[in-house]
């Protein structure tokens, strides 16, 4: 099974949410797709992708087994999920799953009004019990997390990233530091921001790239 980026997590998780929230205008378009990625509710952190990455990341995922174009649904395709077939998981764990992908880690607290909007109404102590069963997956879909400084409660997390997912905010706080660290011109909120974004937009066309090569590979040698 092949590990996700940040790009790949979020499609799928739109993907989940938009099928058990709207499910009558799922399966979703690109268009959606990319509504569904920069919406601003919802959603840690917000992202501002363009038309290009969210379609190199639907290719890569199809590779991947996460997601199938939708055939016979008119002139524009459409796109579907493919987690429980390619993870196992059942019908309770799918809008976990998807709150975990769409704004990383949190609590069982946290998640309870978040999973009830896609339709799973329960209490911390049943989705605490969903997450330890995905946590004894196999392989493991989650993991607990060691308690931060000022949390009363554990986070848990996805386990289906490859770690780009912490580029984000790493990007965030390397912009921040250079906004406050001495110098003759101190950037700005405006430049910092704009600097964090420009280093994730860089690292997302990179990451895009290697999959477009290895794609190519793939057909050369196919």
């Amino acid at each position: 099974m092949g590990k996700l980026d940040r790009t790949e997590q979020r499609i799928v998780g739109v993907l989940i949410e938009k099928q058990l929230s709207v499910p009558d205008s799922y399966p979703l378009s690109e268009n959606a797709l990319v509504d569904g990625c920069n919406q601003k509710s919802n959603r840690e952190p917000t992202m501002d992708l363009l038309p290009f990455q969210v379609a190199g990341a639907l290719m890569a995922l199809q590779e991947k087994g996460f997601v199938a174009k939708v055939e016979g649904g008119g002139r524009v395709a459409r796109y579907r999920h493919r987690v429980e077939e390619q993870v196992g998981v059942g019908a309770e764990a799918m809008p976990v799953l998807a709150e975990l992908l769409l704004r990383g880690p949190q609590a069982p607290g946290a998640l309870k009004p978040r999973v009830a909007r896609m339709g799973f109404t329960a209490s911390p102590e049943r989705i605490e019990a969903v997450l330890h069963q995905l946590a004894q997956h196999a392989p493991p879909l989650v993991e607990l997390l060691p308690l931060g400084p000022r949390e009363r409660d554990r986070r848990w997390r996805h386990l289906l990233g490859d770690g780009s997912e912490a580029t984000a905010p790493a990007a965030d706080a390397a912009a921040a530091a250079t906004a406050t660290a001495p110098g003759p011109v101190p950037a700005g909120p405006r430049e910092a921001s704009l600097e964090a974004r420009l280093a994730v937009l860089e690292q997302q066309v990179q990451s895009l790239q290697d999959q477009v090569d290895q794609l190519r590979q793939r057909g050369t040698h196919g």
